[in-house]
Parts: C-alpha cells; structure tokens; sequence
C-alpha cells in the first residue's frame, strides 16, 4: 500500500503546497494536504478534468494525456497520469505557489506515479 511517504522528495521542490495520488476516478489513495483545504475533496473534479482531456486527445488522434499544468493568479497545478493503459489508472497532482519550481514538480511527479504504479501492480 502506498503512503505519505511518497510525496517525500515532490514536499522538499520550492513552492510545494500539497499533493494527491487517487486512482483515474478520482478516489484518493493518499494525500499531503496541510497547506490547501479541500484538497481531496477537488481530487475527484480534478480527476473528471483530466479523464475529459484524455478523451479529446484521444478522439483528435494524439493518444492519451500524460501530463496537464494549470496557471491560476496565486499557484500552479500539475497533473500527470500512469497512462489509460496501464496495469493501475493512476493520476496524480501537486500545487504550487506560483512562484514554484514547476520543472522539478514534474520530475518529482513522474517518479511518484512509477513508484504508485509498481506498488499497486
């Protein structure tokens, strides 16, 4: 089972606020929110966004969506997903202030979701 422990290195990136690993439908396996209220309550809206985005890629030819960053005015959310076809339909986000270090919230990101996947395989 997956625990807190994996957002480890993604809490140590600058501007880091909090994180949420859910499966695709958007129930939370764990979460790191102590800096954002309501985090796992937006996980699920979260998650329909990214399931949305998936299909229009899908639908124009692209293949699946990896990956999805949204700018607002006071942070940075960045989403990344296991892939639509893996053995476990992972996502996972993290928010930033908008000041963060968004390439290395990716990086961080990506290694959490490979970690999530071998772990719930």
């Amino acid at each position: 089972m997956v625990d807190k422990s994996i957002f480890d290195d993604l809490s140590k990136v600058n501007g880091y606020m909090g994180a949420v690993l859910s499966d695709y439908t958007g129930e939370v396996l764990v979460s790191d929110t102590t800096k954002v209220k309501k985090l796992d309550e937006t996980s699920m809206r979260f998650n329909e966004d990214f399931r949305n985005v998936h299909e229009i890629t899908d639908k124009l030819g692209l293949g699946h969506s990896h990956s999805m960053d949204i700018k607002a005015e006071n942070a940075n959310i960045i989403m990344v997903c296991s892939g639509t076809d893996a053995r476990v339909h992972l996502h996972a986000f993290a928010i930033l202030s908008k000041d963060g270090s968004i390439a290395l919230a990716k990086m961080a990101l990506d290694t959490l979701i490979e970690k999530a996947t071998k772990e719930l395989s």
